[in-house]
């Protein structure tokens, strides 16, 4: 199993892929993944860095190139928000990102603010394995599987999400027309399928995953969820350290 890892700090957890497809997901964590500790310079990667990064098994050039364009397009939409009572801020994520189709190149920069959010982390970060995110289809549960992830206990290797229910739809951008009925079959059912599930190696997931729903204090629905979960223990163990001191890849 890969040791790739995406890390980032816990701000951009509100950031929702909205319109992003399960393997959009892959690639934009890919990215991630390698523009760590890249600060804001201009870096070129081959097509063939993502492709193998997110498990892309289409080998019709135009194919990638195409997913790379929507990718590109899709971010100059995504940002970044902040908003207090005297200040509202927004920044976007990357200030180039340039797909070249006959060299079969992706020269990304990241902008000086997300650069921030890539490697100013402190100890309010996320981290998970991107070889796990790219095993899961799902992009309702990728999007968990991250959020998860951001609550997670390092030294235990576990932990629990108690969220309400309205920031939890806001978080895995579920539209309105979900009821709870289908939040269970689409979300949580898929969900504990896909992280409990077995890969070719034997690797899985989660050891466990459970949802539990607290009813509101009036009436008869879903007033917010508590979803624990707790990683296999033979998953790779990633050492940290001092990012500060690495050299960059």
């Amino acid at each position: 199993m890969s040791n790739n890892v995406v890390r980032y700090n816990n701000g951009f957890d509100t950031v929702p892929l909205r319109n992003f497809t399960p393997i959009e997901m892959n690639i934009f964590w890919s990215i991630c993944s390698k523009m760590k500790r890249k600060g804001t310079r201009e870096v070129t990667f081959s097509f063939e860095t993502f492709k193998e990064l997110a498990h892309y098994d289409r080998r019709e050039k135009d194919k990638f190139y195409t997913a790379m364009k929507n990718i590109s397009e899709k971010l100059g939409t995504l940002t970044y928000k902040f908003e207090d009572e005297n200040i509202f801020e927004q920044l976007w994520l990357f200030q180039r990102f340039v797909v070249r189709k006959e060299e079969e190149t992706v020269t990304i920069q990241a902008s000086d603010r997300f650069e921030f959010i890539l490697n100013s982390i402190g100890s309010n970060f996320t981290r998970f394995e991107l070889e796990n995110m790219t095993q899961l289809s799902s992009g309702y549960v990728k999007e968990l599987y991250r959020q998860l992830m951001s609550h997670r206990d390092i030294n235990k290797r576990s932990g629990a999400w108690f969220v309400k229910i309205e920031d939890f739809r806001f978080a895995l951008d579920i539209p309105p027309s979900y009821r709870m009925s289908d939040i269970n079959r689409q979300i949580f059912k898929q969900a504990e399928k896909e992280f409990l599930a077995k890969d070719k190696y034997g690797h899985q997931i989660f050891q466990k995953f459970r949802v539990e729903k607290v009813k509101a204090h009036k009436g008869n629905k879903i007033g917010s969820l508590r979803i624990y979960f707790k990683e296999v223990d033979n998953l790779p163990h990633i050492t940290f350290h001092d990012w500060t001191k690495e050299e960059n890849d």
